[in-house]
């Protein structure tokens, strides 16, 4: 028996509401990523997590003196890896309040030795390009004074082999959760803001939003590194949206994972070398 008419038209409008209404998967929705439909996480959970950011941040800030940091690495080391992970456990409770599938911050899903292998030249690729720009950053605020000897980065620096393989392993887990945190967590969080824009627009950039996202993670990432000092914090800033721009590139967060991890560790064993050969 069939229905009237009117009936069915109003069942198709009911669904097409309904359809608007309803979150687009991470896998569906990949083609404006990394602009979700709605916030990932409750906005009181991000204020918590940008506040033990910073305030992580000036308590290092505060300790950083490079005697102390010269001394105990393997324990400092220990210490800096578990709070990557801690922070990284914050991040996940709040998308997890919100039931948003990790692959959501992830990215897109791309199987096989072949993508693998693609991520990796695409990070390597990037890691050289980035090393450029940085270094370009980084004369420019010497220039002005803003940029000072990291001694502190210099007192970190592993020295011997046990403390290069800690190290390592520490530039993986930041790598990893520097990315989940920073180019996924808080990109997408800020990025939200406009996810009531059409699915049109969205799949074109997501809108100014999607720079609200790059601006205000970068700029936290920056600021997560005070014991570097300002002029650091600034170029570090200016990395993070470096990543943020790659990540958008690759709608994926892997790539991004692989040029952070190996930046952190061969910085960490050029330092060690340096120390040895008593070039610092």
């Amino acid at each position: 028996m069939q229905q009237p008419l009117h009936s069915r038209c109003e069942l198709m409008k009911i669904s097409e509401n309904s359809a608007e209404e309803l979150p687009v998967p991470a896998e569906q929705g990949a083609s404006g990523w990394p602009v979700p439909p709605q916030p990932v996480a409750p906005w009181w959970h991000t204020a918590i997590v940008i506040a033990v950011i910073l305030g992580v941040s000036v308590v290092s800030s505060t300790q950083a003196k490079a005697s102390a940091l010269a001394q105990h690495h393997l324990q400092h080391y220990a210490f800096t890896m578990a709070w990557e992970i801690a922070l990284g456990v914050l991040t996940w409770w709040g998308i997890r309040m919100r039931r948003v599938p990790l692959r959501q911050l992830l990215g897109e899903r791309r199987t096989g030795v072949r993508a693998w292998f693609t991520d990796f030249g695409v990070a390597l690729i990037f890691w050289v390009m980035a090393s450029v720009v940085l270094a370009a950053i980084s004369s420019v605020l010497r220039v002005l004074h803003l940029l000072q000897a990291q001694k502190a980065v210099f007192a970190i620096a592993p020295q011997t082999g046990w403390e290069v393989l800690v190290w390592v392993a520490l530039s993986t887990t930041a790598g990893i959760v520097e990315e989940f945190v920073f180019r996924g967590y808080l990109l997408q969080q800020f990025a939200s803001i406009n996810g009531k824009l059409p699915v049109r627009e969205k799949s074109m950039g997501g809108g100014g939003s999607l720079w609200l996202g790059v601006l205000m993670s970068s700029l936290l990432f920056g600021a997560a590194h005070g014991y570097e000092g300002l002029g650091a914090m600034i170029a570090i800033g200016a990395f993070g949206a470096m990543f943020c721009l790659l990540a958008i590139q690759r709608k994926s967060l892997r790539a991004g994972m692989m040029a952070h991890a190996w930046y952190d560790s061969l910085t960490g064993i050029a330092l060690a070398i340096a120390k040895h050969m008593r070039v610092i």
